[in-house]
């Protein structure tokens, strides 16, 4: 037989389960915030890796171009 008491009880529980899934959403947004800085990060990290290789390359181009001091110094 359903009783008071028993569907207090339910009540209770209820609550105590949307409760655990609240902090459970705030902790994914918490993580999902980390993430996101995270993968901005790492994004801008590569981004500075590939501005690093086309300056490198740039400048391996103009030292291949330009005639080296030794090879044209008069001994």
């Amino acid at each position: 037989m359903i009783t008071e008491e028993k569907i207090e009880e339910r009540k209770a529980t209820i609550t105590s389960d949307i409760q655990l899934i609240r902090d459970r959403l705030l902790e994914y947004n918490a993580k999902i915030k980390e993430d996101t800085a995270l993968i901005n990060a790492l994004t801008g990290a590569l981004q500075q890796c590939d501005h690093f290789l086309k300056d490198f390359n740039n400048d391996m181009v103009d030292s291949d171009e330009q005639p080296s001091d030794v090879e044209n110094s008069e001994d």
